[in-house]
């Protein structure tokens, strides 16, 4: 199939699909004797897995690693797929601790400001960077 049957089947943009092959994550296209790149429907699939991956939060770069050891025929190295999926699921639970964190910080700043403004009073400077002793827990929860 030609590039624009693929990019309508996958709903890519044939610019995207043509990066992916500059990438490596594409098997290059076999070309017609018109020029025109010819792909196979293990393309589609490939596509499919590419998008998958990306959803789920992985790099080009991870997704690479993990396409690079297969082929269109033989399919992806498991161990190396579980492997990916195992470190990437390490990444978002990191990232879910530093966000709850942040929401923790945010709700302490909100609190403190809102009491700075009742008594008629600006937060500091110093009050803005150094909060007191108090963990952002417990004084985002002490009301």
């Amino acid at each position: 199939m030609k590039i624009g049957e693929l990019a309508k089947v996958s709903g890519l943009a044939a610019h995207t699909i043509r990066f992916y092959e500059t990438k490596g994550l594409l098997p290059k296209a076999n070309r017609n004797i018109n020029g025109y790149r010819s792909y196979s429907d293990d393309s589609v699939q490939r596509l499919v897995t590419i998008q998958c991956a990306k959803r789920l939060g992985f790099s080009l770069e991870d997704i690479l690693t993990v396409l690079s050891d297969s082929s269109l025929t033989e399919g992806l190295d498991h161990d190396k797929v579980l492997q990916q999926l195992d470190v990437r699921l390490l990444e978002v639970e990191s990232l879910m601790k530093g966000l709850l964190i942040q929401r923790d910080e945010i709700i302490m700043f909100k609190q403190r400001l809102q009491e700075k403004w009742q008594q008629g009073q600006c937060m500091q400077t110093g009050e803005v960077f150094a909060p007191d002793s108090t963990t952002l827990t417990e004084y985002a929860f002490k009301k």
